[in-house]
């Protein structure tokens, strides 16, 4: 078929905004010509490390008779924001259909993987960026917003909300509270479990908001009534304004679980006027009115709201950072995937064998070679055959070494996580791989879930595993940011998205629906050069059933950061080395919590405090000390898996001397000031089990780093104080004015 005859429009990102690095949102628009058009769509762009990849998936499938429509939605993740990007169809042959490349406007806006973004869904006067401070010379912004406001512009994948640091939803879009779709909700829904962060504004039309039973499912109470003329004088003294604000339209909830930091009476009765809570790993925020209804809108002080709602959802820069570009990186991820580069059979070399290796030749040809073949044998003659020796063996050598330190036999390296959490009895997993491939060659990867473990369903358990290519923000080798051609003389490989994470595919869904692909090959094609390595990402969901009754864990009375009750295993697999984190407080347990052993809290029970065993602080001279965080060292994986988790809780950047943004969402410092806790430990045996090829033949591989950690998010029952008589708390120090 004749390329005239198919017509493409495409939008990348979301509002046409999207971030490197990040899985993006690809809506495509199709028309077959005078004849019918049967082929899968691909995605031709670049990874991490500038290498040209293909996306495709075989529910990817167009079938149109002539002169028919199709419009459908992609996943695919870019790892260069300036190189071309291609969408084609092919035939069921193989044979290219249609191909061309995107538009700069079809392209979109791309945003670099660190830069803070912020997506509001709603109506067009929510006016998220009026807390920012505007660019200059061409500079980002503080933060970059989009605003969406047709439900056509919302995702239905999940992943497509990756890279979102921070998500502002409002009930005052009728339209879109009617037109909005349940895998669209639950996509949002699932995306905030996962550990994204999201401020919810409900007030006037927040009825017609709850119908969507996903939405409603989000907010741990009961919904009452919506009420006007509410009296906002706490909003005014909590941001100490000098303006004043017309009544407000407020919706009225009974909040079971979660922090209230302002309330307001009606009726004698206090209701929240902005709240926190915990949902799955991630964090809620809570305003009672709209953000972007007309009495706040006409408020003085709606920018001072704004950027309290705004206050610590990304860690600030500082000069601290600056001090590490040595390293060609300023994110923690780029230290992951150091520690991972490192190989237990692989010697690097280093300038010190160079040194040495060049000292030896150059004793061999000169002194040596002096008084051994002029002095001794007094045949300065032979000094051309003797060097022609010392360099043949000098190559034998230096070749030598490089078979016994660069093994012909593929390592693989992962480091796996899986995080569980009570209220949704949802399994999470992700793993972050690097393979050293030894002889250079085409790679195939597969990788398949064990069937065993964890409480999961033996048919969830098999399900697929999705793999991706890993990177690193930077401008460092491979960084997003670099400069260098890394593709050069490097094939085409292609990655097969197995089973989009969508509504269909829910944990709640049957399972048995899905098809099964153990075997399928989810990255096929791959170059690795000589002694070279590639990074790698798996991620998968399922179901689980944890027992709630083995969980009894509350706060003491009279505290808000000490535990009373009991916790029980609750997995069929024993639990290594556990540590339990409540807001600041580190409860460290037993080295082996076996199957179905409980363990007790009580008043009595001393924790330690979070920051203190994050930081490794000993006592030294009657002062405490802190041990320092070192940035290029490669060999911690288990304190660095700790410090990804809880990054923030150790000091962030300030005491790390890097950002934790490319993977935030594993930050669970916000989580656990809320009600939750989470116990983190380590598991004997891997969860995951990798297949590799190359060159199309199966090969073994080496034992390479191998551990698995687990996070387990339980909530925890607070006893409720009674508020302070006014609802005003001083966001300064939390004290009641």
């Amino acid at each position: 078929m004749a390329p005239e005859t198919i017509l493409v429009r495409v939008d990348m990102g979301l509002g046409g905004i999207w971030k490197v690095g990040f899985p993006t949102r690809t809506v495509i628009d199709i028309q077959a010509g005078s004849k019918p058009l049967i082929g899968l769509i691909e995605i031709q762009t670049f990874d991490g490390d500038g290498v040209p990849v293909i996306y495709r998936s075989d529910d990817w499938t167009v079938e149109l008779n002539a002169n028919e429509k199709l419009r459908t939605e992609v996943v695919a993740k870019h790892g260069r924001g300036n190189r071309p990007i291609a969408c084609r169809i092919v035939g069921l042959d193989g044979a290219i259909l249609f191909e061309r490349d995107l538009t700069m406007e079809e392209r979109g806006s791309p945003l670099p993987a660190t830069q803070p973004w912020i997506v509001g869904i709603g109506s067009d006067r929510m006016d998220l960026g009026q807390g920012t401070m505007k660019s200059t010379r061409g500079a980002l912004p503080e933060y970059s917003t989009v605003q969406l406001v047709r439900a056509d512009q919302l995702p239905v994948y999940s992943a497509c909300y990756g890279g979102i640091d921070l998500m502002f939803v409002s009930s005052r879009n009728e339209e879109l509270n009617q037109s909005i779709q349940a895998d669209q909700t639950l996509a949002i829904s699932d995306w905030i479990a996962q550990g994204g962060r999201c401020v919810l504004t409900l007030g006037e039309h927040a009825e017609s908001w709850l119908k969507n039973t996903n939405f409603a499912a989000l907010i741990p109470g009961e919904f009452l009534e919506i009420a006007s003329d509410c009296d906002p004088s706490t909003l005014e003294s909590y941001l100490g304004s000098q303006s004043q604000l017309s009544g407000l339209k407020c919706c009225l909830f009974r909040l079971n679980v979660g922090t209230i930091d302002l309330d307001f009476r009606r009726n004698r009765t206090k209701f929240p006027l902005i709240a926190r809570w915990a949902f799955g790993a991630g964090k809620m925020s809570f305003l009672g009115t709209e953000l972007d209804g007309p009495e706040l809108l006409a408020w003085e002080s709606r920018t001072a709201l704004l950027k309290n709602l705004l206050n610590e959802q990304w860690e600030k820069k500082d000069s601290g950072t600056e001090k590490r570009v040595y390293l060609g990186y300023d994110d923690v991820s780029g230290q992951l995937n150091s520690t991972l580069d490192n190989f237990p059979l692989l010697t690097l070399g280093n300038l010190a064998w160079i040194t040495i290796l060049a000292g030896l030749f150059c004793l061999v040809i000169g002194p040596i070679d002096f008084f051994v073949v002029s002095r001794g044998w007094k045949k300065p003659g032979a000094t051309w055959i003797t060097l022609v020796l010392c360099s043949l063996g000098s190559c034998m050598l230096i070749v030598g070494f490089a078979r016994r330190w660069k093994p012909e036999m593929p390592s693989l390296n992962c480091l796996e996580l899986i995080e569980i959490d009570y209220q949704t009895q949802t399994l999470r997993g992700r793993a972050f791989a690097h393979c050293y491939g030894g002889h250079r060659g085409l790679f195939d990867f597969a990788v398949s879930r064990r069937p065993q473990g964890l409480n999961a369903g033996r048919e969830n358990a098999a399900g697929n595993v999705q793999l991706d290519w890993f990177g690193q923000p930077g401008k460092g080798l491979g960084g997003f940011d670099s400069t260098v051609a890394t593709d050069r003389g490097m094939p085409i490989y292609k990655i097969s998205i197995l089973e989009p994470l969508k509504s269909s595919d829910s944990p709640n869904v049957d399972s048995s629906a899905k098809k099964s692909s153990e075997t399928a090959f989810g990255i096929s094609g791959v170059g690795i050069p000589e002694a070279g390595t590639k990074s790698m990402c798996a991620s998968w969901q399922e179901s689980i059933s944890l027992a709630k009754e083995t969980n009894s864990l509350s706060t003491v009375s009279g505290s808000i950061d000490l535990l009373e009750g009991s916790l029980e295993n609750p997995l069929d697999v024993d639990l290594l080395d556990a540590l339990l984190i409540y807001r600041g407080r580190a409860y460290t347990l037993d080295t082996r919590i076996k199957v179905g052993q409980r363990i007790s809290f009580s008043a009595a029970t001393v924790p330690k405090d979070i920051t203190r065993r994050l930081q490794r602080r000993q006592n030294v001279g009657g002062e405490e000390r802190s041990t320092p965080w070192n940035p290029a060292d490669a060999s911690q994986l288990d304190r660095l898996m700790e410090l990804i988790s809880f990054h923030k809780s150790a000091g962030g950047s300030k005491y790390t001397g890097l950002y934790n943004r490319y993977l935030s969402e594993l930050d669970c410092s916000d989580v656990i000031r809320l009600d939750r806790a989470i116990l983190i430990c380590e598991f004997k045996d891997p969860m995951l089990t990798w297949s590799m090829r190359r060159d199309a033949s199966p090969i073994p591989t080496a034992d390479g780093q191998r551990k698995t950690f687990l996070r387990l998010i339980i909530p925890v029952s607070t006893i409720k104080t009674a508020p302070p008589a006014s609802g005003a708390i001083n966001p300064a120090n939390g004290q009641s004015t």
